[in-house]
């Protein structure tokens, strides 16, 4: 009921006294003005009457004579034909029951389509005789959109959830399980029931240092408890099958409108490759550091060795530097895990006018060495060529050299020959190059080395080890 303060500020427009009367007191012209559609048939389904809405509904004003109802063609929700005798108009007339909130789409003679919602009750004749019924009728075809829309605005916030690389889920206030992606399944290792599990998915959760972290202390059950976003800290998720995922996560609470806490999502980011790459990155840190010192120990012992043996020749000690240099630089382009014997071999010529020149035949296939073998192997052959250029085939005009190789599983066989160079005698002492040979092939490779002086030239045979 108004009170006087509302009376002054609510406007009516003017209406006649009479004509208001006369529009409340005839039934059909109230039912003609009534926002709904109203169409009643007789026993057979005979429309015998319909209001304007519905006539505006049905795009037409139809022949009364249509049974069950004034649509050109009718539809079921799911876009099926639906004839007039399964229309809810005949099955009320066929059942004498009362249908509720029965919907279908209707089609106007333009092509033009309408969802409506049917509310229809049967009428009966005062000996309780079925004689008609009435059916009432609106039109619901923005709401249908709008639910589409909204039922779509879902679907793609869903699959934008699953796209995304990151492991999302979300909970209640209470902490139960709501949603969650891919990701975060495969960060758990298994499908938690949603509306059971609470806080999490995880089977078990442990803190980096293995200590055990109650579902009721993780991150986002603090974030609830808080209500206050969090960042970490770090955790691991162990799996049902052993397997431990390491992950910082974000949670973050959900207020409604009130700012009334309503729960709160997740996001895990997987730490696992991280920690991989941490973890090779300090291990070639250490390797680093100690292929650094086996260099230097390496370089001293050149540096003391060249200054004995060529009292202070500064060019011996600088190509054996290029040597070592040579390989460092390959090792380096494949990351330090292996280098080309091939190329190695070519790379030992390089201070002696390399291989191009038609005094060195070199031939074998590629040969991946690991580091270690690399750095002996290539101090090994620069050792060989410098001794054909002072003492050897090199030395001479008419001199040349042959290294070959082949590769067996398990073992790399190299064979280094000289001829026509001055002829060969065997040292009085033995020299940097043979002590080389056999430490490095011997002793540091678990090879075996041979070296003959023959009259013709030096010949070198040696067996290295190819570890697996």
């Amino acid at each position: 009921m108004l009170m006087p303060a509302d009376r002054e500020t609510v406007r009516y427009a003017p209406v006649a006294p009479l004509a208001l009367e006369r529009i409340v007191r005839s039934p059909s012209s109230l039912i003609d003005n009534l926002p709904v559609g109203i169409y009643t048939c007789d026993r057979n389904g005979n429309l015998i009457q319909f209001n304007r809405r519905a006539a505006e509904f049905w795009g037409r004003s139809p022949d009364l004579s249509v049974p069950f109802t004034g649509a050109v063609k009718a539809y079921e929700p799911s876009g099926e034909p639906l004839p007039a005798e399964r229309t809810a108009m005949a099955e009320v007339l066929r059942t004498g029951k009362p249908v509720r909130d029965r919907e279908a789409i209707i089609e106007k003679p333009n092509g033009e389509r309408l969802t409506v919602l049917a509310n229809v009750d049967p009428l009966f004749d005062e000996q309780g005789q079925l004689v008609g019924g009435v059916n009432c009728f609106q039109d619901i075809t923005e709401l249908r959109r709008m639910q589409a829309r909204v039922r779509e605005g879902r679907q793609v916030g869903r699959r934008v959830m699953e796209a995304i690389p990151a492991a999302i889920y979300t909970t209640n206030a209470e902490g139960r399980l709501l949603y969650f992606n891919k990701a975060a399944e495969q960060i758990w290792g298994v499908a938690p029931k949603i509306g059971e599990q609470v806080w999490c998915g995880s089977w078990k959760i442990e803190w980096p240092d293995g200590r055990p972290v109650p579902h009721d202390e993780c991150a986002i059950a603090v974030a609830l408890r808080e209500k206050r976003a969090l960042v970490g800290p770090e955790a691991v998720a162990v799996r049902p099958d052993g397997t431990r995922v390491p992950f910082m996560p974000h949670p973050t609470p959900i207020f409604d409108s009130k700012g009334e806490l309503i729960g709160a999502v997740n996001m895990l980011i997987d730490l696992t490759e991280q920690k991989q790459a941490a973890a090779q990155q300090k291990s070639l840190i250490d390797e680093l550091n100690h292929r650094v010192k086996n260099t230097l120990a390496t370089i001293q012992s050149l540096a003391a060795q060249t200054m004995r043996d060529n009292e202070g020749d500064e060019r011996e000690f600088e190509r054996r530097l290029l040597a070592l240099s040579r390989v460092h630089d390959q090792l380096t382009r494949q990351a330090w895990v292996w280098a080309d014997f091939r190329q190695i071999a070519h790379d030992s010529f390089a201070s002696y006018g390399g291989t191009a020149n038609g005094r060195v035949s070199v031939s074998g296939p590629s040969v991946q060495l690991k580091s270690r073998s690399a750095l002996a192997l290539a101090m090994v052959l620069h050792e060989l060529a410098n001794n054909a250029a002072q003492h050897g085939a090199l030395s001479t005009p008419d001199g040349h050299v042959t290294l070959s190789w082949r590769a067996e599983p398990q073992a790399l066989f190299v064979d280094w020959r000289e001829e026509g160079g001055p002829q060969v005698a065997l040292p009085r002492k033995r020299g940097f190059g043979a002590r080389l040979v056999e430490r490095a092939i011997a002793h540091e490779l678990g090879g075996r080395p041979i070296l003959d002086y023959l009259p013709t030239g030096v010949h070198c045979t040696m067996e290295i080890p190819l570890p697996g």
